[in-house]
C-alpha cells in the first residue's frame, strides 16, 4: 500500500533499520537522517526544513515537483538537485539554483536604461531550476509536433514566438512531462544570469565574464544569425547563452523598479509590455548586460525565445501556463448598451497604476486619475465606453477586453489605461462614485449620440468601406507620428492615413537598420468613429481609435496640439497602445534608408466586427 510520509512521520522513523531502497535527508538543524523507501511514493515536508541529497538506491527517482511534494517513480535514475528530462529523444537539462539575495538593477548604466533598471535594490530568491539552454528548435519542434524551416539549426534557439506562444509551448511541454515548467520570472533570470550565489561577488557585466566575446553572440561576432545553444563558454552555474544568441521571455511585466528590499517578486500587472531579458545575436553588446531590460509587446514575436524555468513553490499570483497562453474574456447577459463584462461587483474595481475605474451595473460610474470623471455610463457595440456626468458632458473611451480581469482603454486626450480587476482594497486611488438618485433611461443618454458613432448590427456586420473619419486624415503636407522614447522604447512608428483612403503603418529602429518595416498598408475606412480597419486583398487589420489635441506638451516627444490614438487588436501587438502626434511629413519621418521591403510583416487577418 503506498504510504504518504509527512516530515513529522520521518522524525518519528528514525529508528527504522535503513534498507537497500533508502534516501538521505539533511534537514536544517544540522541532523542527517535515513528513511525506508521501499513502498513510499511521495514525500511531503515544509518548503526549507530538509534538503534531499544524494542518489536514490534501486533506480528510484525524483520524477516530479508540485509545490513542497517530490514524487519519487521506480524504474529511473537522477541526482536529486540537477535533472534531465527526455521529450520525444530530446533531452532537457535543468540546473538547480540554490537561492540567495543580490542586488538588481543598475544605478551607474546609462541614462536611458535608467528607466527599468534603477533604482538598484535587494531580491532574495528561493531556490529553483532553470534550463541550462534555451529552447531550441529542436525541443520546439519535439514538443509542438511541428518542423524547422530549412534554415533553422536544429541545435539553436527557438526563434520567433510571442509571450502567448511562450505559455502554449510550455503547456504542451507540461502534458508530456507531467512536470511544472514555466517561465522565469524577472529576478529569477538576472539571479542565474549573474551565476547565482557563486557569481554575485563577481559582479560580472555580462553572464560569466566582463569580456562579452567569451560567453556571447551577439551584432559584432554573429555574422548576422543565431548560434547553436552552449557554443561560448557558461556563466558560474554551468548556464549558456544568458547574455546574447537570443531575447528570452520572462512572466513579469515591465514597470520601473522601487528601492525596497523584495522577496521572490513577480511583477503581475503593468501598463504597456512584458520583459524581454539577455539581448541577442543581432543586437549591441550593451543589451546583453545581465540587469538589462527591454519592453516587448505579449503579441510580439520577432528576435523572441525562452528558457525554460521551474520551482517546488508556485509564486502568488502567476496564472498557469495553460491559462497564459489562452486568457479568456467573461461572458455574460446583459443590455446591448452596458457591456456586462465591464462591471465591477460590490468589492471589485479596475485597478491601474495611475487611475482606478468603477462602472456599477445602476448606471454609476467614476474613473480616479486625470481626467476624473463621474457619472452615467454606457457603451456602444462592445467597445465605446462613454461616461456623462452631471452636467452632460460625454467623455469617451475606446476599450479592449483582454481577459476576465484585464482590460485596456485610451480616451480622446490620449490617456492610455491598462486596468485589472481586483479588490477594492488594492487601489491607490478609488474615485467617488456618485450617487444616481434618478437615473436616466439608456435610451436618453443614447439620444445624444452624433450619428457617426451610432452604428447598427447590420452596418458593423457589413460596413461601408468609403467612410472615412475626417479627423485622423492626413493633412497635407503632414501624417501622424509617435517616438517611441516617449515611453521607454526603441522605434519609432507612423500611421499615414490619405485622404485618397491609402495607408500605411511603419515601424523605424534608431540605428537605422533592416529592422524597419511596414506594419499594415492597404485601404482605410472606418466605423462609428472608434474602429479603424485596413484592408488589403480581401483581410483586415483592425484598430480601435480616438482623435483629440493634446492641450499642453508633455515632452519632446509628446508635444501639444493633434492627436491620434489606436489600439490594436486581432492583427498585431493586441491590446497595446500608440499615440500619435500631427507631425510634418518630412525626412525625418518618411521612410528612412533600408528599409526592409513593401509588403506587411504581419498577414492581416479577417474583419472584425467587434473586439472581441
Amino acid at each position: 500500500m503506498k504510504k504518504i510520509v509527512t516530515f513529522a512521520i520521518a522524525m518519528c522513523i528514525i529508528s527504522l533499520a535503513l534498507a537497500q531502497n533508502s534516501m538521505n535527508f539533511h534537514f536544517n538543524n544540522g541532523k542527517k537522517e535515513s528513511i525506508n523507501i521501499a513502498d513510499i511514493d511521495t514525500i511531503h515536508f515544509p518548503i526549507g526544513e530538509i534538503n534531499v541529497t544524494g542518489k536514490v538506491r534501486k533506480n528510484y527517482a525524483i520524477t516530479s515537483i508540485d509545490s513542497a511534494t517530490f514524487t519519487l517513480k521506480g524504474n529511473q535514475t537522477m541526482e536529486a538537485k540537477n535533472f534531465s528530462d527526455t521529450v520525444n529523444g530530446v533531452i532537457i537539462d535543468m540546473v538547480y539554483v540554490e537561492g540567495g539575495t543580490y542586488i538588481r538593477g543598475c544605478d551607474n548604466c546609462a541614462e536611458v536604461d535608467k528607466k527599468y533598471e534603477s533604482p538598484s535594490h535587494q531580491v532574495t530568491v528561493s531556490d529553483f531550476y532553470i534550463a541550462k539552454y534555451e529552447v531550441t528548435n529542436e525541443l520546439y519542434n519535439a514538443v509542438m509536433g511541428t518542423t524547422s524551416n530549412f534554415w533553422e539549426k536544429k541545435k539553436a534557439p527557438k526563434i520567433g514566438v510571442n509571450w502567448f506562444g511562450a505559455n502554449e509551448f510550455i503547456c504542451k511541454l507540461n502534458e508530456l512531462t507531467g512536470r511544472n515548467y514555466r517561465l522565469l520570472t524577472d529576478a529569477e533570470w538576472e539571479f542565474a544570469a549573474r551565476g547565482g550565489n557563486q557569481g554575485i561577488p563577481k559582479n560580472h557585466k555580462f553572464s560569466g565574464s566582463n569580456n562579452i566575446d567569451e560567453v556571447a553572440w551577439y551584432a559584432d561576432n554573429s555574422g548576422g544569425q543565431s548560434h547553436e545553444v552552449g557554443t561560448k563558454a557558461p556563466n558560474e552555474l554551468g548556464l549558456y547563452d544568458m547574455s546574447g544568441n537570443s531575447w528570452e521571455w520572462v512572466y513579469d511585466w515591465l514597470i520601473g523598479y522601487t528601492e525596497e528590499a523584495k522577496t521572490n517578486p513577480v511583477q503581475l500587472t503593468g501598463s504597456g509590455n512584458k520583459t524581454r531579458r539577455g539581448g541577442s545575436y543581432d543586437e549591441p553588446e550593451d543589451f546583453a548586460r545581465v540587469s538589462r531590460r527591454a519592453i516587448r509587446s505579449r503579441d510580439g514575436a520577432a528576435g523572441m525565445g525562452l528558457r525554460l524555468g521551474l520551482s517546488t513553490t508556485v509564486l502568488d499570483g502567476m496564472k498557469e501556463p495553460c491559462v497564459a497562453a489562452n486568457p479568456q474574456a467573461t461572458k455574460c447577459d446583459g443590455s446591448e448598451y452596458r457591456d456586462c463584462r465591464l462591471i465591477t461587483g460590490e468589492d471589485e474595481a479596475w485597478v491601474g497604476e495611475s487611475a482606478t475605474l468603477l462602472l456599477q451595473e445602476d448606471g454609476a460610474a467614476a474613473i480616479s486619475g486625470y481626467p476624473v470623471v463621474s457619472g452615467e455610463w454606457y457603451t456602444l457595440n462592445n467597445r465605446s465606453l462613454n461616461i456623462v456626468s452631471s452636467k452632460g458632458v460625454t467623455t469617451t473611451y475606446a476599450y479592449y477586453v483582454f481577459s476576465e480581469d484585464e482590460i485596456t482603454m485610451i480616451n480622446d486626450a490620449g490617456m492610455p489605461y491598462r486596468l485589472y480587476k481586483k479588490a477594492k482594497s488594492e487601489s491607490k486611488s478609488l474615485p467617488t462614485i456618485p450617487t444616481i438618485t434618478n437615473p436616466t433611461a439608456l435610451e436618453k443618454l443614447i439620444e445624444a449620440v452624433e450619428p457617426e458613432r451610432f452604428v447598427t448590427a447590420e452596418q458593423l456586420a457589413h460596413p461601408d468601406t468609403t467612410v472615412r473619419d475626417p479627423r485622423i486624415m492626413a493633412d497635407d503636407g503632414y501624417t501622424w507620428f509617435m517616438d517611441g522614447r516617449c515611453c521607454g522604447g526603441n522605434h519609432k512608428y507612423r500611421f499615414h492615413l490619405s485622404p485618397n483612403g491609402d495607408a500605411e503603418f511603419v515601424v523605424m529602429d534608431y540605428d537605422d537598420t533592416y529592422k524597419e518595416n511596414i506594419l499594415a498598408k492597404g485601404r482605410w475606412f472606418t466605423v462609428g468613429n472608434i474602429a479603424l480597419h485596413i484592408m488589403l486583398n480581401g483581410k483586415y487589420y483592425n484598430y480601435l481609435y480616438t482623435s483629440g489635441t493634446r492641450t499642453f506638451s508633455n515632452s519632446e516627444y509628446l508635444p501639444e496640439g493633434p492627436i491620434f490614438c489606436h489600439i490594436s487588436f486581432q492583427s498585431y501587438e493586441r491590446g497595446d497602445f500608440r499615440i500619435f502626434s500631427r507631425t510634418k511629413y518630412d525626412d525625418k519621418v518618411k521612410r528612412p534608408r533600408g528599409f526592409n521591403g513593401e509588403n506587411p510583416i504581419h498577414d492581416p487577418v479577417e474583419y472584425q466586427p467587434y473586439s472581441e
